[in-house]
Formats: structure tokens, C-alpha cells, sequence
């Protein structure tokens, strides 16, 4: 039933909260007046309190309808009442969510109702609470030029028609408003642009952006304004690292004013910039990577919903490990480990343990722990072949190291998830990994001199050739 259904599964997906309610929202006489919504809905918490399946259509038809015949498009109707009070509650759910937008829709509908008394009761309740928000973020300014805009157009055609400052305050928080979710939505678009090869017409972007500069004053403490601005920046002028200290400025002194996704954009564009100045071969970032993501741990801007994902908890850890943190970056693991999603976290924790054991050269330790992840998919088949051939290869091991290198080419060729050239990627990877092997097997048996020939005749071949997987330690291991 729950296959056939959507709105079963709406309602399974709830929170118990939710649940209860949803199901004080179907029972208001104001909202629905449909008994069979409300029986129908109490049928699928019950189950689903019992932990039990929902009965199939037949079934549940009788429950609703006791003895009568089966009729597919009754039951229906019933099903899609429901489903339309679900979608109600959604938005009443959001919109009590917002107490500036809800109490500028009562003002809204007063005046529209010509109920000026009313009006003007409220008005003076939503003035102070637009007064003591704590943000000046795009709702705050739409909800301000709604407000001055109905409080002027009421006073200038009933009361003073001479009063203008009401007018230019909605204007100003009109022009604000319109800044914030302009600069707002390019600065997504132009990253956008940047990984996928899109293209936008951004409009009158370039005049908007000379206004600001021309006036910077009149921005200096509109941080929002002053935030997107400098992350579009950032993302223009990549050269500049200006744009990128002024990033780090606003995450140290003014997190304060701003809303959780204001933070949440400056933290990752902060972020993202640092990825793209270290992979230019900008190596000095690493650190402020780093201590970016501490930042971010710190302040749970990295977290969703109380959990951090298993790439962020492998960037970590392998960035850690580079900077040779090795105590803090333990202490990451260990106490991140239960914020993991339970259904990948006994493998997240396990292979990045062991990468940490490799980088520490504990290569006995990260062997052990390599033995418990489980290759529950081809990334984690793939990464976890490739650290124990890393770790084969520093313990010297050559019998295993061959092994393994033949079992992950046949893994290799046999994979269909992998594309062509990413199957030629690891060949080629593998191909040159075996003949390191066999040069540093017969180490022993080479002059000084001959040995340097053979690791750099190699490095020459491996340089030489586009698609090689893990290129770089490959390069790494070849230097005499």
C-alpha cells in the first residue's frame, strides 16, 4: 500500500511531532470537514504507531466503508482529500514558521478589507518587531518595504499626504531587498557556471555592482549586501586574495548578523575557494582549509541536521593527515564518528581510521582496519584497494602487493559501473604501480646511478600519459 500511495508515505515520513500535528489539523472543523479524511488518517497513524503496513485498498476500503462494495474511485477521492489537507499543512507549517511575513499578511489583509483599525493596531505590533529582529537579511527588508509601503499609501490617502519619509524608507528597503537576492542568486549561478560550463545572462549586474562601488559607504554595514558582494568577488577575481581575507573577516566578527543560510553560503564559498586555490597548486591554503573546517565544526555551519557527511569527515581527515595533525585529527574521528549517518558510518570511520594509521606509518594497524570496511559499493571497493596497495608497497611486501595488484586489474576490467576511461585510468595506474614494484624489488641489484635511470625513465613514462589514476603518488614513489 505504502508503493501505491504518496500520501502514505508523506505521512510515514513525518516526525512523530508532525504526525500529531497533521492529525490536529485534519480534525479542525475549520480546515476539513470530511469524516472519512479523518478516519483515513487515523487508520495510518494507528498502524504505523504498531509499527504495521497499512492495509492493502481492499482492506482499507472496508474499514472506511464497513460492508459496502469495492469502489476503486471512491476510495480514491477520500485519498486525494487527504493528500490536499497534507499539502495545506505544509503551508501552514512554513508560514507560521516566519512571525514577519505572518504578521504583515494581517496587515496586508486588513487593508485590503478597509479594516484601518485594525490595520493600524498591528501596524504599530509588526514596527516593533521588525524593529528588534536581529537580521537585516532579505526578509527583513521585503517585509520593511511592505510595511512602509501599506502604512504610506494608508496615511498618504487618509490621514497627511505631505509625509514622504515613509516612502523613501520603503524604497530604500525595496532597493535593499532586490540587492541581497540579486547578488545572492549570482553568486550561486556564477559557482554554478564555474563547475558545469553554464551559462547565465545576469542582466544589469555589471551596473549594480558599480553602484556599489562607487558608494561603499552606504553598503558598510548592510553585511548581507557587503557579504554577497564579496563572494561574487571572489569568484570574478580569483587572483585576488583580498575578496577572500574579507570572507574570513565577516565569518570571524559577523556571523552574529547573519541569518543560517547567510552563514552557511559564506562558510562553503570560503571553502570552495580555498579547494580551487589548491588545486591550482596554491599549497598554503591547505592551512586555511583546515582551519576553516574547524571553523565550521565549531559552529556547526558543517553539520546537517546534527550530522556531518562522509565526504566533509574524509576531506578532514585526509587534509589533517597531510598538515601531519595527527592528535587533533584522531580526536575528530572518535568524536565525529557517532555524527556520521548511521548507515555509512562504520565504513566512513574505518577507512579513514586507517588512512590516518598509513599517514602516521602504522601500517600494520591500517591493514587491520581496512579489514573492516566493507565494500558495500565501488568508491569504497576502489578507495580501500588503492590504500592497501599503498600500504603493501611501504611495508615492502612484494608478493601481496603483486597480488593485489593483479585481483583489483581483473576487478577493474569485470566492473560495469565503470565508465571506459575510467577503467583505463586504473589500468594504466596499475600497470605502472607493478613496474615500480619490480623496480624497487630489484633495488638491491642496481648501482645508485642505474636506479636513478629506471625511476626516472618511468617517471617520464607515467608524466607522459593523460589518464593515470592516483598520478601523483605514483610521481611521489618514483623520486630517488
Amino acid at each position: 500500500m505504502q508503493q501505491q500511495s504518496k500520501i502514505i508515505r508523506y505521512i510515514l515520513a513525518l516526525s512523530p511531532r508532525d504526525r500529531e500535528r497533521f492529525q490536529q489539523f485534519v480534525s479542525s472543523p475549520y480546515f476539513n470537514q470530511h469524516e472519512k479524511t479523518q478516519e483515513l488518517l487515523e487508520i495510518i497513524l494507528a498502524n504505523a504507531e504498531q509499527e504495521k503496513s497499512v492495509p492493502e485498498r481492499e482492506a482499507l476500503f472496508e474499514q472506511l466503508f464497513s460492508e459496502q462494495a469495492y469502489d476503486e474511485q471512491r476510495l480514491h477521492n477520500v485519498m486525494s482529500y487527504l493528500k490536499r489537507l497534507y499539502h495545506r499543512f505544509l503551508a501552514q507549517q512554513f508560514f507560521e514558521a516566519q512571525p514577519l511575513r505572518e504578521q504583515l499578511s494581517t496587515l496586508e489583509a486588513a487593508y485590503e478589507s478597509n479594516q484601518f483599525e485594525v490595520m493600524t493596531n498591528r501596524a504599530r505590533l509588526l514596527e516593533k518587531t521588525i524593529t528588534q529582529y536581529p537580521y537585516q537579511n532579505g526578509d527583513y527588508h521585503f517585509v520593511s518595504y511592505r510595511f512602509n509601503f501599506l502604512v504610506g499609501y494608508y496615511s498618504g490617502g487618509f490621514v497627511d499626504r505631505s509625509k514622504t519619509e515613509t516612502f523613501q524608507k520603503m524604497l530604500d528597503h525595496l532597493d535593499r531587498y532586490f540587492l541581497i537576492e540579486k547578488l545572492r542568486h549570482c553568486c550561486h549561478l556564477t559557482a554554478n557556471m564555474m563547475q558545469f560550463n553554464t551559462n547565465y545572462n545576469f542582466g544589469f549586474l555589471e551596473q549594480l555592482l558599480y553602484y556599489i562601488q562607487e558608494q561603499p559607504e552606504h553598503f558598510e554595514t548592510e553585511i548581507p549586501i557587503k557579504l554577497y558582494y564579496t563572494i561574487l568577488m571572489s569568484l570574478r577575481d580569483e587572483q585576488n586574495p583580498t575578496y577572500y581575507e574579507q570572507m574570513k573577516h565577516i565569518l570571524r566578527y559577523h556571523m552574529h548578523q547573519l541569518t543560517k543560510e547567510e552563514g552557511s553560503d559564506l562558510y562553503k564559498f570560503a571553502n570552495n575557494y580555498c579547494i580551487r586555490q589548491i588545486n591550482l597548486g596554491n599549497r598554503k591554503y591547505q592551512r586555511e582549509l583546515f582551519e576553516l573546517y574547524q571553523e565550521g565544526l565549531k559552529t556547526e555551519l558543517l553539520l546537517s541536521n546534527g550530522l556531518i557527511s562522509e565526504f566533509d569527515y574524509k576531506n578532514i581527515t585526509t587534509l589533517g593527515c597531510s598538515l601531519k595533525e595527527f592528535v587533533w585529527t584522531e580526536q575528530f574521528l572518535q568524536e565525529y564518528r557517532e555524527k556520521l549517518p548511521p548507515q555509512r558510518r562504520e565504513n566512513a570511520y574505518n577507512f579513514n581510521l586507517a588512512n590516518l594509521y598509513y599517514n602516521k606509518k602504522m601500517y600494520n594497524e591500517a591493514l587491520e582496519a581496512l579489514r573492516d570496511v566493507q565494500f558495500t559499493d565501488v568508491v569504497y571497493h576502489l578507495n580501500t584497494t588503492f590504500l592497501q596497495l599503498r600500504t603493501y608497497y611501504a611495508l615492502h611486501d612484494t608478493e601481496a602487493l603483486l597480488s593485489l595488484i593483479e585481483t583489483f586489474r581483473i576487478y577493474v576490467i569485470r566492473n560495469k559501473k565503470l565508465t571506459s576511461t575510467e577503467k583505463k585510468g586504473y589500468t594504466n595506474m596499475l600497470r605502472f604501480a607493478r613496474s615500480l614494484v619490480s623496480i624497487q624489488h630489484h633495488a638491491d641489484t642496481f648501482s645508485k646511478k642505474a636506479l636513478t635511470e629506471k625511476l626516472g625513465a618511468l617517471r617520464q613514462k607515467i608524466e607522459a600519459t593523460q589518464n593515470v589514476i592516483n598520478k601523483q603518488w605514483l610521481l611521489e614513489e618514483c623520486q630517488a
